[in-house]
C-alpha cells in the first residue's frame, strides 16, 4: 500500500477507512516500510481492532543510508520502532530493502544474522530480501540471495515491459520455495501512453527491439481484448499468471483503481500466448522500464 495518499494530502481518517475498505475488498496482505513517510503509523491506527490473524503484515529495514551501512544493531531498533508504530508483537515477514549488487556482500555479512536473530525470538514470521529494480536490471542481487537458501521471501520488481525476472529469478524461487511479492507491475509507465510509446522507441532506435516488433503508436494495444480493458489491468494479469508469484502487490490510495486492480488480478488470466509473446520481445532486451522520477530513489 506504500504511502497510502499522504502525498496526496490525504487525511488520517481517510487513510484509516482506505485501509478497512481494502481488507473488506479482500485485501490480505499489507508491505510497508519506515521510509514511507508515516505509513507504519497509520496502518497501526488503520488495523486497530482487526483480528491480526486475518491478513499479512511485512515491513522493511534499509540497509544502506546514503553511502554507508549502519551497525547491525539498528536491525533490531529499527523493528522495535516499527512494531510500535504498527501496534503489533509480530511481523510476518521482515525485508532486507533494495538491496544493490555492489553492496550486496556487506549487507549479507553485517544483516543476515541479526535478521535471523528477530526471527528466532519470534518478533519475525519470515525473513527476505527486496531486489532493486531501477539498479538492478538483471537481478543480480535477487539470484545471488535466494542462492543462499536464507530467505523465506522475494520481493522482485517486473513488469510486461521488463520481465526479466519471470526467466531468471523465479525457477529459483520456485527452486528454494520462496514466496515471491511481485513489484513495480506498473512503475507509472504502463499507464502513461506518451512515456511507453517514447520508452519503445528509445529501444527501437538503440536496436535492442526489431523496427516492426511492435507498433510505435500504442505499442501494447495489441495486448487488450473482451476482458483486458486497460493496459494497467493487462500488467497485473501478466504478474499474476506466473506460478511462482505468491502476491501481486498494488500501490494505489484510490479506491477505484484499487477495485480495479483486485478485478484484473482476480479475472480471466492473460491469454498463454500474449504472456510468451511479452517474455520473446522484452526479455532479452534487459532494461528497466520505470518512470524517470522513481531512478532517484533508493
Amino acid at each position: 500500500m506504500n504511502r497510502l495518499g499522504q502525498r496526496a494530502g490525504r487525511s488520517a481518517d481517510e487513510i484509516v477507512r482506505f485501509v478497512r475498505t481494502a481488507l473488506d475488498l479482500g485485501v490480505n496482505i499489507i508491505d510497508t516500510a519506515p521510509s514511507y513517510m508515516e505509513s507504519e503509523s497509520l496502518l497501526g491506527q488503520a488495523l486497530e481492532g482487526v483480528p491480526r490473524d486475518s491478513y499479512v503484515l511485512a515491513t522493511k529495514f534499509h540497509p544502506v543510508r546514503g553511502d554507508q551501512l549502519p551497525s547491525p544493531e539498528e536491525l533490531p531498533r529499527s523493528l522495535e520502532r516499527s512494531l510500535r508504530h504498527l501496534r503489533t508483537d509480530y511481523v510476518d515477514a521482515l525485508l532486507l530493502h533494495s538491496v544493490e549488487p555492489p553492496w550486496y556482500d556487506q549487507i549479507m555479512e553485517r544483516f543476515v544474522p541479526p535478521l535471523r536473530a528477530v526471527r528466532d525470538a519470534g518478533f519475525v514470521r519470515s525473513i527476505g530480501m527486496s531486489d532493486s529494480f531501477e539498479r538492478d536490471p538483471e537481478h543480480d542481487a535477487a539470484q545471488r540471495g535466494l542462492a543462499t537458501g536464507v530467505f523465506d521471501v522475494l520481493m522482485v520488481g517486473f513488469n510486461v515491459l521488463s520481465p526479466g525476472a519471470v526467466q531468471t529469478v523465479l525457477p529459483l524461487a520456485a527452486q528454494h520455495q520462496a514466496g515471491v511479492m511481485a513489484i513495480c507491475v506498473v512503475r507509472s509507465v504502463i499507464s502513461n501512453p506518451a512515456l511507453l510509446q517514447s520508452i519503445v522507441a528509445g529501444w527501437k532506435a538503440d536496436g535492442l527491439l526489431a523496427a516492426g516488433a511492435v507498433p510505435d503508436d500504442a505499442p501494447l494495444d495489441w495486448l487488450l481484448g473482451p476482458d483486458v480493458e486497460s493496459l494497467t489491468d493487462a500488467a497485473y494479469k501478466f504478474a499474476a499468471a506466473q506460478p511462482a508469484v505468491s502476491t501481486v502487490m498494488t500501490g494505489t490510495a484510490s479506491l477505484e483503481h484499487l477495485e480495479a486492480n483486485i478485478r484484473a488480478i482476480e479475472g480471466s488470466p492473460l491469454p498463454p500466448e500474449k504472456v510468451q509473446r511479452l517474455l520473446d520481445l522484452f526479455g532479452p532486451i534487459g532494461r528497466t522500464a520505470t518512470h524517470p522520477e522513481f531512478l532517484g530513489h533508493r
